[in-house]
């Protein structure tokens, strides 16, 4: 017999998102295309949901390809937060790993969930700018 806290048994996200620097100190920022359902024309990090049974460091490495066709040089944890969050009506409950990184030498090329990307100084975004996900990321909770 299910007990009433099954029924409010939040869903737990496991998420990852690298902020990745060129040799300028820039951070790359990619631009949600209107394929999305959410958060369309925001900009965010590269990064997502971990695949099941897959560890934080091999998703951010997957993410990274699959968004930018780019790997990584330098790969760390930077921070974690954990909170809880109201995503379509529904609450939930998000593992956020941020890791850091330098960009290799590789040519960018978006896949379809993005528009476009832009290298910039962290001192000049704007929060307004981003998702809600890499305001996280980059200013914490």
């Amino acid at each position: 017999m299910a007990s009433l806290l099954d029924k409010d048994k939040l869903k737990n996200f496991e998420i990852v998102e690298a902020l990745i620097h060129n040799n300028k100190g820039e951070i790359l920022l990619l631009k949600r295309s209107k394929k999305n359902s959410v958060w369309v024309n925001k900009w965010q990090l590269p990064g997502g949901k971990l695949e099941e049974g897959e560890s934080s460091i091999k998703a951010i490495k997957r993410e990274i390809f699959e968004e930018t066709s780019l790997s990584c040089k330098g790969i760390y944890l930077l921070s974690v937060f954990r909170f809880e969050n109201i995503f379509k009506g529904k609450k939930e409950v998000v593992s956020l790993k941020v890791y850091s990184c330098n960009l290799s030498g590789e040519d960018l090329v978006l896949d379809v969930d993005h528009s476009s990307f832009k290298f910039i100084n962290p001192k000049k975004i704007k929060k307004s700018d981003l998702t809600q996900i890499s305001r996280i990321s980059i200013f914490g909770l």
